[in-house]
């Protein structure tokens, strides 16, 4: 049985080190999830033209994966409830499309002790059924008050000097974000929706998704620097969005094809940092 407030990390000859999922990729799905984010330009939406995925999509057939925690670790479900979307890494060989048939590969690509908490990276590789490669992610949880079991000791990685950005967008969110966003994402928990449950964690409100901030902060980046198809999507996730926050999105260039962002509550605190998009191509 996992002991409370502890990860340990799974010898290598566990089994279920690697996790995998099949999906077909519906068009009702891809344009479910842009409309939950409000994206609903002609390459995200109208079946007349053809559509692809959102540059964000990819987290949808990442999440049923790792919804009860990481592969390759043991913890309890209380522990679970203590983990912290932290950071997010997409990386896009091609956007996926409708009708695509992929599978997903889920594995414990890092765990590192940390002071007083423990952080896990799962690495995913989404492909196709003859196995090219469509996207690769790591997403990064912090077990805050966890003791790791197994795992290297490391550092925080150092925080890197912002570039400088200018808003570029606006949103503000309200309870139905997050009720909008699981049902089309198909990517549900709890405390998001559920204000028992976040009470219970304690927390004041349900807090929006992590992944449905960058999206919309993707949204708005490709809006103001339009370019050929979006490659990599970087960020860290550093406050929680409650119902009833305006968030503003700020962005900037800083090399040819790849920009600079962040997302701010209204009193200037970052509620995602580090934000970087790259294209395939500097646009023309």
């Amino acid at each position: 049985m996992a002991t409370e407030h502890v990860i340990r990390i799974l010898p290598t000859d566990s089994p279920g080190l690697v996790r995998t999922a099949e999906n077909r990729i519906e068009d009702r799905w891809l344009r479910a999830f842009a409309a939950a984010v409000g994206d609903t330009r002609d390459e995200f939406f109208d079946l007349d033209r053809g559509i692809v995925g959102h540059p964000v999509f990819p987290v949808c057939v990442e999440w049923p994966l790792i919804e009860q925690g990481a592969p390759g670790i043991e913890l309890s479900e209380d522990t679970l409830r203590l983990g912290l979307h932290v950071r997010h890494r997409i990386r896009l060989r091609s956007p996926l499309r409708p009708g695509e048939r992929v599978r997903t590969e889920a594995r414990l690509h890092r765990a590192e002790a940390r002071t007083g908490a423990a952080l896990i990276v799962t690495e995913f590789r989404t492909t196709t059924p003859g196995g090219t490669l469509l996207v690769t992610s790591q997403v990064s949880t912090l077990y805050r008050g966890v003791r790791l079991e197994g795992g290297e000791i490391a550092a925080p990685a150092p925080k890197s000097r912002p570039a400088e950005l200018s808003r570029i967008a606006t949103f503000e969110t309200d309870t139905t974000n997050a009720v909008v966003y699981s049902e089309c994402a198909r990517i549900w928990n709890p405390i998001h929706t559920d204000i028992r449950v976040a009470r219970a964690a304690g927390l004041a409100d349900t807090v929006l998704h992590g992944t449905e901030t960058l999206a919309r902060a993707v949204s708005a980046v490709t809006r103001a620097y339009p370019g050929p198809d979006v490659t990599e999507v970087d960020c860290r996730f550093t406050n929680p969005v409650f119902p009833g926050m305006t968030l503003s999105v700020h962005a900037g260039r800083t090399r040819p094809g790849a920009i600079a962002f962040d997302v701010r509550a209204a009193d200037g605190t970052p509620v995602l940092a580090d934000g970087l998009l790259a294209f395939a191509a500097e646009s023309s």
